[in-house]
Parts: structure tokens; sequence; C-alpha cells
């Protein structure tokens, strides 16, 4: 971590979840600040702010936080109160990451080109990741920008799903280069313990976080939530 800013203070430790998970933890990017809120309080801060609400999902045991990711295409067409009908992928928020991801199940919920189409993929330029073995593996890269929805709608057909539309004066984040590839961390987190996970997922790393501020909110149950810059 330290050869990420050599210019910077030297970096002689990290905090962990063991630590943040303690606090309502404000990262406000553009100011340059961390704030550590007592547990409970941070929701009026966000709403004088003028943040948005996202409903958070806390993922097993681990505790971490993530929230359903959409294409900003879709949040553009409006969902109203019919909310947006298209499926989403479980992005698990990780401020460790320097680039967001998606697993190949997540690229075509994405409307992202398929595995097979290499030529797609060849003028983006490729990152490091790292595979099952432990050995780095480049990963394409695609341009795209994304949103959010909420939690699911109940419907009146039992064939489909909805979802909660964010916040009307919500802008979604700028485009990134969002890496795509099967990666070892997503069965770690996501997995039985016995089997690869396949279902969609991805990572929001800091390409997407550091754009606005964001507030973690932390507690003992699984409703909690996240709170981030409208724009």
């Amino acid at each position: 971590q330290e050869h990420m800013d050599p210019q910077h203070d030297p970096v002689e430790g990290m905090l962990g979840m063991e630590v943040l998970e303690q606090f309502d933890v404000d990262l406000d990017f553009p100011a340059g600040r961390l704030r550590l809120w007592k547990p409970g309080t941070v929701r009026k801060v966000a709403e004088k702010a003028g943040m948005a609400k996202i409903e958070a999902v806390v993922v097993n045991e681990t505790r971490l936080l993530g929230f359903r990711v959409v294409p900003a295409s879709i949040i553009r067409k409006g969902g109203g109160s019919g909310g947006v009908s298209a499926q989403p992928y479980l992005g698990v928020v990780d401020c460790g990451s320097s680039f967001s991801i998606v697993n190949w199940a997540a690229a075509p919920l994405l409307g992202l080109p398929p595995r097979s189409d290499q030529n797609a993929y060849k003028k983006n330029p490729a990152v490091t990741g790292m595979g099952v073995d432990g050995k780095p593996i480049l990963l394409p890269t695609y341009n795209i920008q994304l949103g959010y929805c909420g939690n699911p709608i109940k419907t009146s057909s039992p064939t489909t799903m909805s979802f909660e539309s964010p916040s009307s004066d919500f802008q979604p984040w700028n485009p990134i280069s969002i890496a795509i590839g099967d990666l070892p961390v997503f069965t770690n987190l996501l997995g039985d313990g016995r089997t690869p996970y396949r279902g969609p997922a991805g990572i929001i790393g800091l390409d997407i976080l550091s754009q606005r501020r964001v507030i973690l909110e932390t507690g003992v149950g699984r409703e909690r939530k996240i709170y981030v810059g409208n724009r």
C-alpha cells in the first residue's frame, strides 16, 4: 500500500473491518476526509447533505456491504412507481480495490459483449488480477456507466420482479473501464465452501467510490444503508 503514494506520509498499517464496523464510516473523497460517526447517527448527516439512500446488501457472515448494480441506461429510462425491471447484480463495496470488476455471469446484465467476442475488448487496455492459482492474469475491460436500484418490489405477476428506483435527483456515476473476469474473490466471498460461485457478482472499487462522498452505515441487523452523493 505504501507504494501507492510514495510522496505521502509512510504507510505503517491498515484499518480493517474490525475497526470500521464499529462506526458509521463517512468517506468524503471530494473533501479528502474520513469521518467516523457514532453508530446510528449518520442518517441525519446524510439527509442534511442531500445524499441518495441506497438499500445495502449485507454479505453473509463477512458482514461486508454491497448494493444492487444496473447499467445507467436503465436508470435513464426511468422506473417511476413501477421500479426498475432489469435484473441487477450484487456489487460488493471494496475500498481496497483500485478498479471495479464483474464476473462473466454479470457481464450480460450490463449489456457487455460475450466472452467469445474478444475483438470487442481489443480497443480497451487490460488490467491485472489474481487468478485461482495465485498467479496474475489479464482481465479485459469495457467502458460502462453504472447506476443502482433498491429492494425488490412485489408485483402482480409471479414470474416478474422489479426493484426500487433510485432517488429522482440521483445522477449515475461517471463512466469507468470495468474489468471482467472470474476471479477467486467471488467464490471466497459468496461461495458455499464446496463449489465455485457461478452467479452474477462484482466488486465496486475506488474508480466508482472516489467520485463522490460515500457513507457506510453500521449496525447489528441486516437492514443497512449506504449513502452517496447524488452527483
